[in-house]
């Protein structure tokens, strides 16, 4: 079996890479690492078009989608289609959250109070610029120490 150490980044298809860099810096406080593949020779060679960002301490490539992404309807703020993510944020800064959205004008739905016997506590659900699907929830667990690993928070 493989053991693997952790999850070292994911990528976010997106249709517009600065509106994608406003939203997820300008909105939810991430900065931007690094910009690859801006040569035109590489992206016809098939090579991605990608910006980016750090939340903390995990590494998110923004990518230019290739062709079409089936988006959701503008009013759906969450589902489980393949363009879904989620976050988990401190409890003590969740609430934050709300009042960042309504500052930026960004739709929310939430928060919805997850099973009480479940780790998940609370979500709020928007989505951004381009449609996908994003969760943010502070865990019942935070801080609970598992097999040596501490999980969000204090441990």
């Amino acid at each position: 079996m493989a053991e693997l150490q952790s999850v070292n980044h994911s990528a976010i298809c997106v249709h517009d890479l600065q509106q994608a860099i406003d939203f997820y810096c300008g909105v939810l406080g991430a900065r931007e690492a690094s910009a690859t593949d801006f040569v035109t020779e590489d992206v016809i060679k098939g090579r991605s078009l990608h910006r980016s960002i750090i939340i903390e301490d995990y590494l998110i490539a923004l990518m230019l989608a290739r062709d079409f992404m089936p988006m959701p309807p503008d009013e759906q703020l969450r589902g489980t289609h393949g363009f879904r993510h989620a976050f988990g944020v401190p409890r003590d800064r969740f609430k934050n959250l709300m009042a960042v959205f309504k500052q930026n004008g960004v739709a929310y739905e939430g928060p919805v109070e997850h099973h009480a016997h479940g780790p998940f506590g609370e979500s709020i659900y928007v989505k951004d610029p381009s449609g996908n699907f994003l969760e943010f929830l502070w865990r019942r667990d935070e801080g609970v120490r598992y097999d040596g690993v501490t999980g969000v928070g204090e441990g």
